[in-house]
């Protein structure tokens, strides 16, 4: 019986809680009505530099993911090279 609740346990811990394509639209629009396009975006590359970039944690990584390329797409702004200006 302990083996099989502890095979449960390991599965449930194991499945990816990656945010939906509908949910990073939703988390970009609720973002970029507060903050302008560009900061939205230096910010979101900052959350991946600094806590998520080298994170074990997979599902969080492709929801940052998910949220970056949101941005860009919900404003139709190519951030290209734009590290090389801060």
């Amino acid at each position: 019986m302990f083996i099989n609740v502890l095979s449960v346990t390991v599965e449930w811990s194991i499945r990816k809680m990656v945010a939906s394509k509908n949910e990073i639209e939703d988390i970009t629009k609720i973002i970029l009505m507060w903050v302008p396009e560009t900061y939205a975006y230096d910010m979101m590359t900052e959350v991946w530099d600094n806590c998520v970039q080298y994170s074990d944690n997979e599902s969080l990584r492709l929801t940052v993911q998910g949220l970056i390329s949101e941005v860009q797409r919900q404003n139709g702004v190519d951030f290209t090279g734009i590290e090389e200006l801060r």
